[in-house]
């Protein structure tokens, strides 16, 4: 679609995931946070897994005095919780504690609704995400694994576990909440492109299966067992029905960049991990993308 949008900057990033254990990836987080202040762009968005506990807000510091519009989503580590958490359990965490904390760092939540810039003709429309196992539930029942329906329910690897089985912790089923945060980005969607003619959006799970994990060939058990745990089939449906307007889309979880494109959307996988972050830049509306990395000690990489 043609519009009349005035060129804007945006950059995104993903899991940046601060402090706690993972330490060794703050200085990464600064290096990235000085080159924002050193080159701010007009749109920021945080792409989900920004901090666990305390150091979600921690991270936000980082771009306390960033200009411009800020948008975040939450990712599945930002809602974990223990049994003793005194913000509540996971629901809670997501649709009251975080926004409240967002809000007060001068970031918009996009699972609350949508971001909507009418002078530059374009919302950003945004989600965690969830997933429901159907990207991978076909495979896994014909892979010959006799215990594969406690393999979901329990999140177990034939390597180790899912940390969501243990610290997501509501009233949901992992196919309700999916239906949910589905709905609602539909709905955000149809609201926002209600107001202006393009949208760019931004998940925390994968949108497309084009920007999941690679994967062996042929897969192992552990491999499909990821796909059943990292997004769904309707909300690639949805980015096929809205794809003339979402020029672009952005999501992150898996740690590994990828791009790819998906009927007229150009799609991205930011590919931060714990020890290095990466920033991704587009320029608004040509969607010409630049990226870079930044180490944990805290090196700049082209």
């Amino acid at each position: 679609m043609v519009t009349l949008s005035p060129r804007l900057r945006v950059a995104v990033t993903a899991d940046l995931h601060y402090g706690g254990r993972h330490a060794d990836g703050t200085a990464a987080a600064h290096a990235l946070a000085a080159e924002l202040y050193h080159d701010p762009p007009d749109l920021f968005v945080l792409a989900g897994d920004i901090g666990a506990g305390d150091d979600f807000a921690r991270c936000l510091d980082l771009f306390a005095d960033l200009p411009g519009h800020k948008a975040l989503v939450p990712g599945n580590h930002d809602i974990w919780v223990r049994p003793d958490d005194d913000r509540g359990d996971s629901e809670f965490v997501y649709r009251d504690h975080l926004p409240r904390v967002a809000a007060d760092h001068d970031f918009h939540t996009l699972d609350a609704g949508p971001l909507v810039l009418p002078e530059a003709g374009l919302a950003v429309v945004g989600s965690m995400n969830w997933y429901d196992y159907s990207w991978g539930i076909d495979r896994l029942a014909a892979f010959g694994v006799p215990d594969w329906r406690g393999r979901l329910r329990t999140k177990r690897f034939l390597r180790g576990r899912h940390n969501d089985a243990n610290f997501v912790r509501w009233r949901y089923d992992d196919a309700g909440f999916t239906r949910a945060c589905v709905a609602t980005l539909a709905d955000h969607l149809r609201q926002a492109l209600r107001q202006v003619p393009d949208a760019i959006l931004v998940t925390h799970h994968p949108m497309a299966r084009g920007l999941n994990y690679p994967k062996p060939d042929p897969p192992d058990l552990d491999a499909i067992l990821w796909e059943c745990f990292s997004g769904n089939d309707a909300a690639e449906r949805l980015l096929a029905e809205f794809t003339d307007r979402v020029p672009l889309a952005v999501c992150g979880h898996t740690h590994f960049a990828r791009d790819g494109v998906f009927g007229r959307t150009r799609g991205y996988n930011v590919g931060g991990d714990y020890h290095f972050k990466r920033l991704l830049r587009f320029d608004w509306p040509s969607c010409e993308a630049t990226a870079e990395a930044f180490t944990a000690s805290g090196e700049r990489v082209a």
